[in-house]
């Protein structure tokens, strides 16, 4: 398991975790009992595996961000399952796909990621027409056919961004609100049960064979 640093917006940090090695013991240790058991739940070794490295990045990122020990950590999640620190040291939030991890970390706030291996995507018309609002799909559509898969996926990353930041998960309709299929910074208006949420979504670039993008609420 390898971690590198990527550039981002201060006051967040970005890394890229790769989840291709099973942690060893020690690392495996850290985590807590319910992490663990998690883990035994995953019928395949390579699910396990990610499942694994990715907590273990996880805790090791946030120890050397707070100074705390890794296994001193404790989490509480969401009504929608979005884990947050107790007590709040700092906002964190990480996405992972394949073998590729991503994870953010601020001083404080609602932060979202999320990183989609750059893959064929068979049905990204139909999926973008169900899930995209009408610009959207037509920015998929009108893509070089080179250039689908990424123009997709890119859309696809930006809207899970957004609902990561809010810790909503898919409880709002990702085709109610317009987040762009392209690289750009952008302010997304997000409509929740409680009004209008304002959402600040960029694509970050492609590293490593993955599709990224950062979200973060607005005060």
């Amino acid at each position: 398991m390898t971690r590198r640093e990527l550039p981002g917006p201060a006051p967040v940090r970005l890394w890229m975790v790769a989840l291709d090695a099973m942690p060893d013991g020690d690392a495996i240790a850290t985590l807590s009992d319910a992490e663990r058991q998690q883990a035994q739940r995953f019928a395949f070794e390579h699910l396990r595996r990610r499942y694994l490295a990715a907590h273990v990045g996880l805790r090791e990122i946030l120890a050397a961000y707070t100074g705390l020990a890794a296994n001193e950590l404790r989490f509480a999640t969401g009504s929608f399952g979005k884990p947050t620190l107790v007590p709040p040291r700092c906002a964190f939030n990480m996405s992972h796909s394949d073998e590729l991890a991503l994870i953010a970390v601020a001083p404080q706030g609602n932060i979202g990621v999320d990183i989609e291996r750059l893959r064929t995507v068979s049905d990204s018309l139909s999926l973008s027409q169900r899930n995209f609002t009408p610009a959207e799909h037509r920015q998929v559509a009108d893509a070089p056919p080179d250039q689908r898969d990424l123009v997709f996926l890119r859309g696809w990353t930006r809207k899970e961004a957004c609902l990561k930041a809010l810790g909503s998960g898919l409880s709002i309709a990702p085709e109610s609100f317009e987040a762009g299929a392209d690289t750009s910074e952008r302010q997304v208006n997000v409509p929740t049960p409680n009004g209008i949420a304002r959402v600040q979504v960029q694509s970050l670039p492609e590293t490593g064979g993955g599709v990224m993008a950062l979200a973060w609420v607005l005060g």
